[in-house]
């Protein structure tokens, strides 16, 4: 359960009152909303914010460590008609405020990089980009898997499943094997997210003893989610139709479910520094779904910082939707909050020390 810093309850009543509060209170408004829940709000409409342009739809992005100073890797690719067809990885330097597009090397000419969510794996040297991308073949979703280095992206591997039917983020376990979320039990199905159903899954990849990759699935019953990350062996999947992000401990080739993290509205990706979580939420679905059709209108994002070892929630950053709209993820580097979003070319810097 979140840490409450309003309410003295009882431990019963707390859990019943926190199961149904968006349910019952969806009228209302969210930092209203929040307060209720227990979530600590910080007001930071007045803290400095920048735009920086990167590319077309960076919906997902990484903290790099791996080069002389840090760096962000975002994954591009143009998600609007009226944009020129886009898809790279993007980097950004903070402490230069420059932007590149990694050169890729090595990919067969076959295929075609659409990224989507994408996860480093930093223990090999060089390190490890796993990228989820759309082709143009219906239904063919594979994982790449790129060596990165400071330019370049050099291929190394490509990872295929059909169970990969609407993959939209991806994490390493605890041994080298890959979860990855379906964000649907059948992809774009408009029934799933009119009716708000629970009919997505975790799929897990692990190597057999020929190398090969094999699948299968881990997890099911989950509405809508577009994030995965892993602290240890617990393993933190998001959940936009039941707001929560579900908690598994890994147990072998299992995952044991434990109990959830409330309180997300529309949560999107989910992000892992100093063993905190980070994930931002479409908090607004309809004016989401109004931002999917014209980037003219605006759709709410708000971002949390989750703590497990306090169980405690905390949110970062509200906007209704005039600084960015259906931000996707959320970092924090030096005091400052980076948030990307799903179709417009730029990522938001916020400095979270204030004025």
């Amino acid at each position: 359960m979140q840490e409450n810093t309003k309410f003295m309850m009882n431990e019963t009543f707390s859990k019943r009152w926190e199961l149904n509060t968006h349910r019952k209170f969806a009228w209302l408004p969210a930092a209203f909303l929040l307060l209720l829940s227990g979530c600590s709000v910080q007001d930071v409409s007045t803290f400095p914010a920048e735009r920086i342009t990167v590319g077309a739809g960076p919906e997902d992005m990484v903290l790099d460590l791996s080069q002389d100073t840090p760096r962000l890797l975002i994954s591009c690719a143009a998600r609007r008609e009226s944009q020129q067809p886009f898809g790279e990885i993007v980097t950004y330097t903070p402490s230069t405020g420059k932007a590149d597009t990694l050169t890729r090397t090595g990919m067969p000419d076959s295929l075609y990089f659409q990224p989507h969510g994408i996860f480093l794996d930093s223990v090999p040297d060089p390190p490890l980009l796993y990228a989820i991308s759309h082709e143009h073949d219906e239904g063919f979703h594979p994982v790449y898997v790129w060596e990165v280095a400071e330019n370049t992206l050099v291929f190394h591997e490509l990872i295929t499943s059909e169970l990969l039917h609407s993959p939209n983020a991806l994490a390493l376990g605890t041994n080298g094997e890959l979860y990855v979320v379906n964000d649907a039990g059948k992809r774009n199905s408009m029934m799933e997210k009119i009716f708000r159903l629970n009919r997505a899954n975790i799929i897990r990849l692990e190597k057999n003893t020929s190398g090969e990759w094999e699948a299968a699935v881990a997890a099911e019953g989950l509405g809508m989610p577009a994030g995965i990350n892993r602290i240890g062996t617990t393993l933190y999947a998001g959940d936009a139709v039941n707001n929560l992000m579900h908690v598994y401990e890994i147990v072998g080739t299992e995952l044991v479910a434990k109990a959830p993290v409330e309180g997300l509205p529309g949560n999107d990706n989910i992000r892992v520094i100093n063993q905190k979580l980070y994930t931002t939420g479409h908090v607004k679905p309809l004016k989401f779904v109004a931002h999917t059709q014209s980037h003219d209108k605006k759709s709410p994002v708000e971002v949390w910082e989750y703590d497990p070892a306090q169980e405690k929630l905390t949110s970062l950053y509200y906007t209704d939707g005039s600084a960015i709209s259906a931000g996707s993820t959320a970092l924090v580097l030096n005091g400052k909050l980076y948030i990307s979003q799903v179709f417009e070319p730029f990522i938001l810097e916020v400095d979270l020390r204030g004025l």
